[in-house]
């Protein structure tokens, strides 16, 4: 089958475990090329506070250069740039073994040169980053994946600082060499890392357009209020990372703490990154972006408070409070605002449109690094310290630290005016993040969304409100022969989930009372009793006996007692009878467990040729859809149809266009939906699939529906249907050997 560029599900799999590895990799080699050792060999060198800015600055000021890129690497794989690029980066740093020859600003100039080279191919590297990350995520799972990557980073570079402050706590390891040789080491992680990366499936390559440069992509998305205000904040707070960057050499250079403790500081910052990739993998999908954004921004405020008042003169532990607070929420924000960058990305235009990013974060990153630098100076001219009694409160950074403050109130504003679809508001997500009861809900919830176990799940349930419990089995008998009581209903549907047999005798009394109000419950409770022959004969009886409700529930019971095919004919037979959608759902499970080579999936179109409702249709097409297991989930389709969302149908076609045919057919679908051309769409499906063959049983059963679709009269079909052949067309052509 012709692949397009867009990636399988399988291959973003892939993607996404070596992106994972080569994080873990290039934790490790950044942790030891990046700028904490560059800073304590600067101040040992004597650099001045301006040099000490430019190397907080130097990771984004080379921006600069990006507008030559996309010509330069044209028609050049993204990945196979990425992972070159990656290498580099990690090789020019061998430059840091001349300072071994150097002392005084030569040093310094040869320090700065090394770095601006790494911080140069590794800005190349970053801009294609973005892109690769888009390539192999969805909507569904970026803020997961992204935060599973961000603690596989951040783990790493926790383990390397923590080496780094191992080495340099030994006297004779704490000199210039032990430090170049440290960064040695991160040269061999880096290039470990280029490897992993190089494994990435792509098959993009970097475009460019002529006329498509970094100044009219700007004005593009200046002109598009999403994308304006994510920039936006996106270029205020990375300006205040750069800014914060000063903390280093603050500590160093005027606090004039050894390195030892410059490395233990760096480890409590990874330590609080790692933390804030896990609060954004758990919170981020869910909350949503914004509300967490506003609310980490103003977090981070108040521990700005903390580094204008304290003293160069404070205990240790005070900087590295701050530093783990204000890091914890600078993170968070700065992972999220990637999350709703990375949505914003034009596919066309991906290399461009990071490359015009990263150019304007050039000139924050300078603005950043060189005014926090001098304003360091200026600092220590003016007064800057404030005695209250015996307290002493302020240092000469005050000014810098100043300007981080100004900026992120700058930041928290602008964020106000993200617009982002899902996302819980900032006072819904206030009330769940600040107190405990709402915590726990959410955890509940969450859990609920995961929990496969059934008991663990009534038992979450119970916690989010309803009154599920376990009960003994004494207890349970007793219910059970109450002819009412609150909980009996509850009681029985829990002995589905935890089977007893030896109440099997009182459940098979109350299925067969047909004025019993729990009838249903305790027919469908007996399916649990598995290979158990006095529970079947009692099943194979109701099978045959009473409403088509109790012979439905009765018919999918049997079929999870026996979990063979002894009784399809029959349930095959009557299953036609069944007149409302819980009738057709009941019959649907039998068949499924009971029939493994899917003959009914012959009969997928069976309601829209009689006539069946909407909500009937849906139901049916969404159960034999999970079924067999497809993704995205049709019911998922369904619902924001129903909630008539403009965007269900295109992020659907945006993840099937590893079909060509879709991919081709894109626009065209999109049309026929709007102008509700429903025969345009099946003839499409019909002409996708007509040639393919196809090995599982299942899949030729629904391959036989679609295709005796096609003497179907159009006027039996609508939207519904439209998007339901669709689908399972989609899923045919993906899953075919030809």
């Amino acid at each position: 089958m012709v692949r397009t560029k867009y990636l399988s599900e399988a291959e973003k799999a892939i993607g996404q475990k070596k992106l994972y590895h080569a994080e873990l990799w290039n934790g490790m080699g950044f942790s030891m090329l990046g700028d904490t050792i560059v800073y304590i060999l600067a101040v040992r060198f004597g650099a001045s506070n301006i040099s000490l800015g430019y190397i907080a600055s130097a990771m984004y000021i080379v921006g600069i250069l990006l507008p030559i890129m996309p010509k330069i690497f044209q028609n050049k794989n993204v990945v196979r740039v990425q992972a070159a690029t990656w290498a580099v980066r990690g090789l020019v740093c061998i430059g840091y073994l001349f300072i071994l020859m150097l002392d005084g600003p030569p040093a310094v100039f040869v320090l700065l040169t090394v770095y601006t080279l790494f911080c140069c191919t590794r800005l190349v590297g970053v801009v294609l980053y973005d892109y690769t990350f888009k390539t192999i995520t969805t909507n569904r799972n970026r803020g997961r994946v992204i935060g599973n990557i961000n603690v596989a980073f951040q783990g790493s570079t926790l383990v390397a600082k923590f080496l780094n402050f191992v080495v340099t706590s030994v006297q004779q390891l704490s000199g210039v060499v032990a430090l170049v040789s440290l960064q040695m080491i991160g040269v061999v992680c880096n290039c470990i890392a280029a490897f992993h990366l190089n494994k990435i499936p792509c098959r993009t390559v970097i475009e460019y357009h002529k006329g498509r440069n970094i100044f009219v992509l700007f004005k593009e998305s200046m002109a598009k209020r999403d994308s304006k205000i994510r920039l936006l904040v996106f270029w205020v707070y990375i300006t205040v990372t750069v800014v914060m960057g000063m903390a280093v050499p603050f500590l160093t250079k005027e606090v004039g703490l050894p390195s030892n403790l410059i490395f233990l500081f760096t480890v409590g910052i990874s330590s609080a990154v790692v933390l804030s990739g896990s609060f954004c993998k758990f919170f981020g999908d869910k909350l949503g972006s914004r509300p967490l954004i506003i609310w980490g921004g103003s977090a981070f405020l108040f521990t700005m408070v903390g580094w204008l008042m304290v003293p160069v003169d404070a205990v240790a532990y005070i900087f590295f409070i701050l530093g783990f607070l204000s890091n914890f929420f600078l993170g968070v924000v700065n992972i999220l605002l990637r999350r709703l960058l990375a949505a914003v990305i034009p596919d066309d235009d991906a290399v461009g449109f990071n490359s015009m990013v990263n150019f304007v974060v050039a000139f924050l990153a300078l603005f950043g690094g060189v005014v926090g630098g001098a304003l360091a100076s200026e600092g220590s001219i003016i007064p800057h310290v404030l005695t209250i009694g015996a307290v002493h409160l302020g240092n000469s950074y005050i000014l810098t630290f100043l300007l981080a403050m100004s900026l992120a109130v700058l930041g928290i504003i602008l964020s106000f005016s993200i617009s982002e679809k899902g996302s819980y508001t900032t006072k819904d997500a206030a009330q769940i993040i600040f107190s405990l009861h709402g915590i726990r809900a959410f955890l509940d919830i969450d859990r609920l969304d995961k929990a496969t176990d059934p008991v663990k799940r009534k038992t979450l349930l119970m916690s989010l409100g309803t009154n599920l419990t376990g009960v003994a089995t004494s207890e349970i008998r007793a219910a059970l022969a109450s002819p009412f009581s609150d909980d009996k209903t509850e009681v029985i549907r829990g002995l589905f989930d935890r089977p007893r047999v030896a109440l099997a005798d009182d459940l098979i009394r109350d299925a067969f009372d047909t004025d019993s109000y729990t009838q249903i419950e305790s027919i469908f409770a007996l399916g649990a009793l598995t290979h158990n022959e006095k529970v079947e004969k009692a099943l194979a009886y109701l099978l045959e006996h009473g409403t088509i409700m109790v012979r439905s529930t009765a018919a999918k019971s049997l079929a999870r007692v026996t979990r063979d095919a002894r009784y399809l004919p029959r349930v095959a037979a009557i299953s036609d009878q069944a007149v409302n959608t819980r009738e057709e759902l009941n019959f649907l499970i039998a068949r499924n467990i009971m029939d493994k080579e899917g003959v009914f999936f012959d009969e997928l179109f069976l309601a829209a040729r009689k006539g069946m409702s909407a909500s009937f249709r849906q139901t049916r097409y969404s159960i034999l859809a999970h079924f067999l297991k497809l993704t995205p989930p049709l019911t998922d389709l369904y619902e924001q149809k129903n909630l008539h969302s403009d965007s269900f149908l295109v992020e659907f076609l945006d993840e099937a266009r590893d079909v060509p045919e879709i991919d081709q057919q894109h626009g065209a679908i999109l049309s026929a939906f709007e102008h509700k051309e429903w025969s345009r769409v099946w003839g499409i499906c019909f002409s996708m699939i007509r040639d393919i063959t196809l090995n599982d049983p299942r899949f030729k059963h629904v391959y036989n529906a679609v295709m005796a679709a096609q003497t179907m009269p159009r006027a039996q079909t609508d939207g519904d249907d439209a998007l339901a052949v669709l689908y399972f067309s989609y899923h045919l052509k993906k899953n075919c050997e030809t």
